[in-house]
C-alpha cells in the first residue's frame, strides 16, 4: 500500500501532458546538440540579439498565435524559461505580462515555424528569418533582459548528454518519472527552505514543465503559492560542494518521506561527454596502421607523342604483380588523343608504387602494330607528398614512355585522384603485461577523465597494467587498463605513440542504465542490461562511440587453467552497439580460446582453440568492418 506522502504527491494536478512534452523536448534538444555552430560565442550573441530585439516583441504582438521561432532563437527562449523567476520578472518588466511558449510535436512545430516566418517577413523584411552565422568576434549585451542568457546557454548545452540515452524516450520510464516529479514537487512543498536536488529524469520533466511558462507559473501558484525557481548555477560536484551535500540530504529526505530510494536505475549523472576532447585519427592515419588501400579515379587521359609517323593504337595500365589483367585498357580508333570517364580501380599502397603504363604505336604506312612503349608510374608518391584534402582532388600526373630504340616518345597525362578505402579486416595483436597495484594514490580524474573534478578523493585501492597493441603488424598503441575497487571504477585508455588519448572506455552501471524491467523496450534493448551483464561505454573524439556489454555463461562441470589459476570454463558474449548508427554486432569467445576471428557483416565467428593463456602471452584476433 502506498505511503500517505506518495498518495499526496500523486494527487498533484498539472496543466501540461509532461510525458509528451518531455518527448518533444528531447527531439528539440537533439537538434540543438547537432547545431554545433550555436556553441560559438559570436553566433550565440547573435541568437540572443535576435531573441530580445526581434522575437519577443513579435511574440508580444501575437500572443495567441501558434508560432515557433527558428532554431537559434528557440534555444535562447528555452534557456530563458528554465529560469522561471527571472523569465517572469523580465516579461513583466518589458511587456507587462508573461509571454506564453509551448513545446510542439514535430509536425505541429513545423506548421508553427511556417506561420512565424510569414509574420516575420511582414515586420522584419530586412532581417533573415533563418540564422546566418555572425562575424568572428561579434558580441551583444542585452538591453532589457536582466538574466545572463549567454552564461545560461553555456551551462545548459551539457544537459542533453545526460538524458540522451534511448530509455529517456521510453513511455513506461517517463510515466514513472512523472510520478517521481510529483514527489519532487511534494518534497519541495514540505521543505520550502531546503535545496532539493533532482535526478536527471526528474530534471527532464521539470524542464518540460518550465518550457510552458504560463502553465508552470499557474501550477506553482496552486501548489506552493509562489514560483518554484530552477537554479542551474551550481555545477561543482566535488566533496563539500553545495550540490554534493544537497544530493546527500535529498536522498535521505526522500527515503524518509516516501520510503523508497531516490537514486533509481538509469537516472544519475553520466560524467562528461568528452566530444572533441580526445585526439582524432584521420582516415589517412587509420590507413597508416592498416594495409592502405585506395580507389584510383582517372577522369581524363591526354596522349601526345612524337617520333615515327602513325598513331597511338591503344594504352593500358597494369599492376606489376599481375600483368595479364590490365587495370585499365583502351583501344584507339582514329586520331583521338583525349579520353574521359575511364574505369576506376582499387589497389594497396604497395601495388601503387610500381604500375606499368604501356602504349602501342601503329606504323603510319602499313597501319600494323608497331612499337610498344612502357614506363613505370609510382602513384604512392602522391600519398606521401599530398594532404588528405589534395588527394581527393584530381591531380595531373605525366608519364613519359619510350620504345626500346628510343625513337617513339609518348606522353600520357592523367587526371588522378586517390580516395582512401576503409579496410575490410584489421588484425590486432595484444602483448599483455602483469597488473600492478596502484601505489601512488592517483587522482580519479587522471584515470577516469569523464568524471573531471567531480570526485576529488584519490583512489584508495586498485590495479593497473599497460599492454602493447599491434595493428596489422605495423603501428603499436599503448592500452592502459585500470581497475579501482575503492571506489568501484574500471577504464581502458588507448594511447598513440605521441602519448595522446585516442579512445577511452569506462564502466557504466545501473546508475546510468535502466534495468530491463523498468522500460517497455520501445527504443530497442541494445542499451539495456540484465543483472548478469556488465557494460562499458567507449568514447572517442566524436563523443560516445560504442556501447559494449558482456555476459559470461559458465559450462557445467568444466574448468580452464590459466597459469596457476583455475576458473570455470564457459563462453563470453559481447554485444557491441554503434552509438552513432545504432547497429549492433555480437562476438562470442570461448574461455579455451585466446584467438578468434569475427566478421561483423555476416555475424560469423570462427574460433581456434590454442590452449591456456598465461600472463604475457600474445593474443591475436581480427575484426571485420561492420557496415
Amino acid at each position: 500500500m502506498p505511503k500517505p506522502n506518495v498518495k499526496m504527491a500523486a494527487s498533484i494536478k498539472l496543466s501540461v501532458d509532461l510525458v509528451d512534452a518531455a518527448q518533444f523536448q528531447l527531439t528539440f534538444l537533439q537538434e540543438i546538440d547537432a547545431a554545433r555552430h550555436l556553441r560559438q560565442d559570436c553566433n550565440l550573441y547573435l541568437a540572443i540579439f535576435r531573441y530580445e530585439q526581434l522575437w519577443l516583441p513579435l511574440r508580444r504582438m501575437f500572443p495567441k498565435e501558434e508560432i515557433e521561432p527558428p532554431l537559434d532563437i528557440a534555444w535562447i527562449w528555452h534557456v530563458h524559461t528554465l529560469a522561471p523567476a527571472a523569465y517572469l520578472q523580465d516579461c513583466k518588466k518589458i511587456f507587462g505580462g508573461l509571454l506564453s511558449r509551448s513545446l510542439f510535436p514535430p509536425a505541429k512545430r513545423q506548421r508553427a515555424l511556417v506561420n512565424a516566418q510569414q509574420i516575420w517577413a511582414q515586420y522584419y523584411p530586412t532581417y533573415p528569418f533563418e540564422f546566418r552565422p555572425a562575424a568572428a568576434g561579434w558580441t551583444y549585451k542585452c538591453c532589457d533582459i536582466t538574466y545572463d542568457l549567454f552564461a545560461a546557454t553555456k551551462r545548459q548545452s551539457a544537459f542533453f548528454y545526460q538524458v540522451s540515452l534511448p530509455h529517456y524516450r521510453d513511455s513506461k520510464f517517463l510515466k514513472r518519472t512523472l510520478q517521481r516529479y510529483k514527489q519532487f514537487l511534494h518534497l519541495n512543498r514540505m521543505n520550502p527552505n531546503t535545496f532539493v536536488v533532482p535526478t536527471f529524469d526528474i530534471d527532464l520533466i521539470w524542464h518540460a514543465h518550465q518550457a510552458h511558462p504560463v502553465e508552470y507559473v499557474a501550477d506553482c501558484q496552486k501548489i506552493f503559492g509562489h514560483v518554484l525557481d530552477h537554479d542551474d548555477t551550481d555545477t561543482d560536484r566535488g566533496e563539500g560542494s553545495k550540490l554534493k551535500t544537497s544530493d546527500t540530504s535529498t536522498r535521505e529526505l526522500w527515503r524518509q518521506t516516501f520510503g523508497e530510494k531516490f537514486a533509481v536505475d538509469g537516472v544519475m549523472w553520466r560524467g562528461h561527454s568528452m566530444r572533441g576532447q580526445l585526439a582524432a585519427m584521420t582516415l589517412r592515419q587509420l590507413h597508416k596502421v592498416t594495409e592502405e588501400r585506395f580507389r584510383v579515379e582517372i577522369n581524363r587521359v591526354i596522349i601526345s607523342w612524337q617520333g615515327r609517323s602513325g598513331h597511338v593504337a591503344g594504352f593500358a595500365i597494369r599492376n606489376s604483380v599481375d600483368l595479364s589483367h590490365p587495370l585499365m585498357a583502351k583501344n584507339i580508333q582514329g586520331d583521338f588523343n583525349t579520353f574521359y570517364d575511364t574505369p576506376s580501380f582499387e589497389l594497396s599502397i604497395d601495388d601503387l608504387r610500381n604500375l606499368i603504363c604501356s602504349v602501342h604505336v601503329d606504323d603510319g604506312a602499313t597501319r600494323k602494330k608497331g612499337a610498344r612503349c612502357e614506363a613505370t608510374m609510382d602513384l604512392a608518391l602522391l600519398v606521401s607528398t599530398l594532404s588528405e584534402e589534395e588527394l581527393l582532388k584530381h591531380q595531373e600526373v605525366v608519364v613519359q614512355l619510350k620504345d626500346d630504340d628510343g625513337v617513339s616518345v609518348v606522353n600520357l597525362a592523367f587526371g588522378v585522384r586517390m580516395i582512401p578505402i576503409a579496410p575490410s579486416t584489421i588484425s590486432f595483436q595484444l602483448n599483455s603485461t602483469p597488473f600492478n597495484d596502484l601505489t601512488d594514490s592517483p587522482k580519479i580524474a587522471s584515470l577516469y577523465p569523464h568524471l573531471g573534478d567531480a570526485f576529488s578523493d584519490p583512489i584508495r585501492a586498485g590495479i593497473t597494467a599497460t599492454h602493447q597493441l599491434q595493428v596489422n603488424l605495423r603501428e603499436v598503441f599503448k592500452v592502459r587498463i585500470s581497475h579501482a575497487t575503492q571506489p568501484l571504477l574500471s577504464a581502458v585508455h588507448v594511447v598513440n605513440d605521441q602519448d595522446k588519448l585516442l579512445a577511452y572506455s569506462h564502466l557504466i552501471s545501473t546508475e546510468q542504465l535502466p534495468l530491463e524491467t523498468t522500460v517497455l523496450r520501445e527504443c530497442g534493448d541494445q542499451l539495456l542490461c540484465s543483472l548478469d551483464e556488465r557494460a562499458m561505454l567507449v568514447k572517442d573524439n566524436r563523443g560516445d562511440a560504442y556501447f559494449i556489454k558482456g555476459q559470461w555463461k559458465k559450462e557445467k562441470g568444466s574448468v580452464s587453467i590459466y597459469g596457476s589459476m583455475a576458473i570455470p570454463a564457459g563462453q563470453m558474449k559481447y554485444t557491441i552497439t554503434d552509438m552513432i548508427t545504432a547497429k549492433t554486432s555480437v562476438i562470442k569467445v570461448a574461455s579455451r580460446s585466446s584467438s578468434f576471428h569475427y566478421d561483423g557483416q555476416s555475424d560469423r565467428k570462427r574460433r581456434r582453440p590454442t590452449g591456456p593463456r598465461s600472463v604475457g602471452q600474445k593474443e591475436q584476433f581480427a575484426l571485420g568492418t561492420t557496415q
